[in-house]
């Protein structure tokens, strides 16, 4: 009989320190979201017209450029939405004096593909020129830029 106690104290002696106990801390993590934006270059397309000196520009065709922003980012449009701009031809070494207008489209959340979820604005700009610019040489290589620029 004793040795039946002495093995059953030995047995709960070796038991009670196999069982572990356990502990816990929560940790709190913490993030910011930077305001984010993103000009899709594959969505971006050049815009053309043709002049005839006569009528000013004919032919226009706008061109656009699409900017993703993650979902609430604040922007600025910091380019004019109308300015004087100048064309001009390598090839004739001479400038096309023209204007362009520019608009913008927003949808909130409209943004697909890689840009799922993202605020989505489309800017579009539409050239122009006052006829009786007799001066600009026939050529078809008149080019300028149009800088699109947003601060968030």
């Amino acid at each position: 009989m004793k040795k039946i106690v002495a093995l059953g104290l030995a047995t709960a002696l070796f038991t009670s320190t196999a069982l572990a106990g356990t502990a816990s801390a929560p940790i709190t993590v913490n993030a910011t979201v930077l305001s984010s934006c993103m000009f899709n270059s594959a969505a971006t397309g050049s815009a053309t017209f043709s002049y005839d000196a006569i009528t000013g520009s004919a032919s226009a065709m706008s061109g656009s450029a699409t900017l993703y922003c993650n979902s609430g980012t604040t922007i600025t449009l910091k380019t004019a939405a109308s300015a004087s701009m100048t064309l001009t031809s390598v090839s004739k070494s001479k400038s096309l004096n023209a204007t362009y207008s520019l608009t913008s489209v927003a949808t909130p959340g409209a943004g697909t593909g890689t840009f799922a979820g993202a605020d989505k604005y489309v800017y579009t700009v539409a050239p122009s020129a006052v006829a009786g610019q007799w001066g600009a040489p026939t050529a078809t290589d008149y080019t300028g830029t149009v800088d699109i620029e947003v601060e968030f």
